[in-house]
């Protein structure tokens, strides 16, 4: 049938359900940055000119048609379209930045995307901390999830070679197993025992980071027999506890309690024709186990929850729902599972297979900008690139002592180290339910 937009043609894409929800947490932001997700890509010496990031960007960014999409409105009705004045020199910026990279990372946060062509950019940071300088890669929420900012970055900044195929799905789809699946649907408890959630939001954010070699993740995971998003669930889940240390203890309010947290899962369908193009990612819920006293309780809970087959069968399910799903209907589900009363937080998995550079330089840090859901106060998100894990925690600017979880991470670590080597989670290493 014949569109009744005289502007849309088969090069046009209309908006997924995923997509239009995003635009409208966005609506609900005083500053739309706050929907927007990407990477900062972090390298020592001297940064090129922004002649040298063009030329450069313009090789590659004519290998990716997605890139060359707008969001355009017709009569109410948004979709994606080829822009006809595309030029990647309208996506690229450069800012000074200065000698702490957690300031020049605020200013990032709060670079708007124009609404009047693609909904991404690139920003050559002269100067991010002492004797580096960066790349941030930013997109709207609407127009890439997280899998396809960073299969966007491996392809602009990776090896110059033809790109491997990348699957942005857990497998191929299979038939949903819907008794098993139906209970994860059930909401989620009101959460009234974290003291993160009693602080009006400003709804300005903060980064903090962390880092740690991966080696010390497989040799932790070879003890306790957890994975390591397994594991990175676990140390987030201890520097919750000791971000506030008397809402879990015996007597406190969240003892026995747990706090829930999104997982993106990807349902993206392996033969779209656009991989890189629009918001295919739904959440699973994780029961983070801050109220469980015993370490090897929490980190054998957290195993079972973050179960390869369980979240393929969330995928699956989600995948079919969302192909079916009235917009209305949609909206109307919004309110609850973006309320930080229900889902306070947010977590989210990323892995860089290819090697990350600029002109032979090799990138030294890959560090996620995930988006910020209204009132949600915390979102973690951790990344491997180049044997080493990058973890990101942002944060609402009004929550006092969020600068300190880097430090907490690290020591959370290092307690589980320490544990691990006197046996203490031996039977979470010989128990079903952690793969």
């Amino acid at each position: 049938m014949r569109s009744s937009d005289p502007r849309r043609s088969s090069a046009t894409v209309p908006l997924a359900v995923l997509d239009r929800l995003s635009l409208d947490v966005a609506a609900l932001h005083a500053a739309d940055s706050a929907l927007h997700l990407g990477g900062l890509v972090v390298f020592e010496g001297e940064p090129p000119s922004r002649e040298r990031v063009l030329d450069h960007l313009g090789r590659r960014v004519g290998l990716l048609p997605e890139l060359a999409h707008r969001l355009a409105d017709g009569r109410g009705r948004p979709y994606w379209e080829p822009d006809p004045g595309f030029d990647p020199d309208r996506h690229l910026d450069e800012l000074p930045g200065g000698g702490d990279l957690l300031t020049t990372v605020a200013e990032l946060l709060r670079q708007p995307l124009p609404r009047d062509r693609p909904l991404w950019a690139i920003r050559l940071v002269r100067r991010a901390g002492e004797g580096r300088w960066a790349l941030c890669y930013r997109a709207h929420h609407a127009f890439q999830d997280g899998a396809a900012a960073v299969a966007t970055l491996e392809r602009l900044l990776g090896p110059e070679e033809p790109p491997r195929a990348r699957a942005l799905t857990f497998r191929e789809p299979r038939p949903v197993a819907w008794a098993a699946v139906l209970p994860e649907f059930r909401p989620p408890r009101r959460v009234t025992w974290w003291p993160a959630l009693d602080t009006p939001p400003a709804q300005d954010y903060a980064a903090a980071f962390a880092d740690v070699d991966t080696a010390r993740l497989h040799a932790l995971g070879r003890l306790t027999g957890a994975t390591v998003p397994q594991l990175c669930l676990a140390l987030t889940t201890e520097v919750l506890r000791a971000w506030h240390p008397d809402a879990w203890a015996p007597h406190g309010p969240g003892h026995g309690r747990t706090l829930r947290a999104n997982l993106g899962i990807g349902v993206r369908d392996p033969d779209d024709p656009r991989p890189l193009l629009g918001n295919r990612v739904a959440v699973a819920g994780i029961d983070l186990p801050c109220g469980e006293p015993d370490p090897a309780r929490r980190l054998d809970r957290l195993g079972r929850a973050l179960d390869h087959t369980r979240l393929a069968r969330l995928a699956d399910a989600h995948r079919v729902i969302l192909r079916g799903l009235p917009y209305g209907i949609g909206r109307l589900t919004l309110s609850r599972s973006i309320d930080a009363r229900y889902t306070p937080l947010a977590v989210a998995d990323l892995r860089v297979r290819r090697p990350l550079g600029f002109a032979g330089t090799p990138a030294t840090g890959v560090y996620a900008l995930p988006v910020m859901v209204p009132g949600q106060p915390l979102f973690v998100a951790w990344t491997t690139h180049r044997r080493r894990l990058h973890v990101t925690f942002l944060a609402d600017r009004a929550l006092a002592g969020a600068e300190l979880l880097p430090e907490a991470w690290g020591a959370a670590l290092a307690e589980y180290e320490r544990r691990a080597e006197t046996g203490a989670f031996a039977r979470t290493a010989d128990g079903a339910g952690v793969s």
